[in-house]
């Protein structure tokens, strides 16, 4: 054979070894690199979900300790102890002298002052339309503010920010705006005004608390003309309705059933918010299918009405078509 024939073919088999050498190597490196990064991913998870776990947990403890102790403390002062649910707003005062209580569903107000035992009932009357003015005007952050236990709940949930979202609530839109429907854009006098015309209708009754003090309980119904609550909500019930491709009077539905539009609704699961959603369930797939992975949804952000109806609007969403897609006459639900 040609010895320069021979020589290029021998460089051309080491080429070719070489060149399956290098394959395999790169292969093997690859092979190396993917298990690292499963092994990383699976850590990352691993991590994340212990993150999660533990957030939910304190989530619990918090809200359980929060409520246990506050719970005691309003009913050494008080004798007993309100506490908002799902229709019903309760709101202490700061000086713990007054207390508030607004149902969503029938519009009754009762207005609770701590008195001494001979203050005039005309004296009591002007505490109570203070305090009724200041109910009427107290925004949806105000009352967040002034929530002592979600204020707690917040608070420890500060340590598991990688896993946990929160919000702002409004400045601008009050409560009370959907008993009330134009009292967000009322002024500091007409406000003033409208709690005197609601103070003058007040059905009065007393209770002794102790020798000294009493409990002078006032009472008055927000007439339903003043009211139109779906109108504070409408147009992000019709976005996220669209978005989610769920019918609209459903998703109205879902919240005048759990919360009558109440924007503090709350249950002691804990359930938060217009849809009452509870972080641990509800929240937890709906996180995971808007955001690609579960959160732990705080009480502010849950209470934030525009947060709220998103995440109820994408658990419907969820049991709308995926757990009910097997179901052909699905369930018709009246406009809104």
């Amino acid at each position: 054979m040609n010895k320069k024939l021979l020589l290029i073919l021998l460089l051309m088999s080491s080429d070719q070894l070489m060149a399956d050498k290098a394959f395999e190597d790169f292969k093997h490196q690859q092979h190396q690199d993917i298990s690292a990064y499963n092994n990383a991913t699976q850590q990352e998870f691993l991590q994340y979900k212990k993150q999660l776990d533990a957030g939910f947990i304190d989530l619990q403890k918090a809200y359980q300790q929060a409520s246990n102790q506050y719970q005691e403390q309003m009913t050494s002062r008080w004798g007993s102890f309100k506490e908002s649910d799902h229709e019903t707003w309760v709101n202490y005062a700061e000086d713990g002298q007054t207390r508030q209580s607004v149902n969503f569903a029938t519009g009754v107000v009762e207005v609770d002052i701590l008195a001494n035992r001979n203050e005039t009932l005309a004296a009591i009357k002007q505490q109570a339309m203070q305090s009724v003015t200041r109910l009427l005007a107290t925004t949806e952050k105000q009352a967040f503010e002034n929530d002592v236990v979600a204020q707690k709940v917040e608070a420890r949930l500060k340590q598991h920010a990688a896993v946990v979202k929160t919000s702002k609530l409004s400045t601008q839109h009050k409560v009370m705006s959907a008993l009330v429907s134009d009292i967000s854009q009322a002024s500091k006098s007409e406000i003033k005004e409208l709690s005197s015309q609601f103070i003058n209708t007040t059905k009065v009754t007393e209770k002794k608390l102790n020798d000294k003090q009493k409990i002078v309980k006032l009472t008055f119904k927000i007439p339903e003309k003043l009211s139109n609550k779906a109108a504070r909500y409408s147009a992000r019930v019709k976005q996220i309705a669209s978005k989610e491709n769920i019918p609209i009077s459903l998703v109205f539905a879902v919240i005048e059933t759990e919360s009558n539009f109440n924007p503090l609704a709350k249950s002691h699961v804990p359930a938060y918010g217009l849809m009452q959603i509870v972080p641990m369930s509800a929240g937890k797939d709906a996180s995971k299918y808007l955001f690609g992975q579960e959160k732990v949804l705080s009480p502010s952000y849950l209470y934030n009405g525009d947060n709220n109806i998103a995440i109820g609007g994408a658990y419907l969403h969820i049991l709308y078509h995926q757990y009910l897609n097997k179901i052909d006459d699905k369930l018709k639900f009246p406009n809104y």
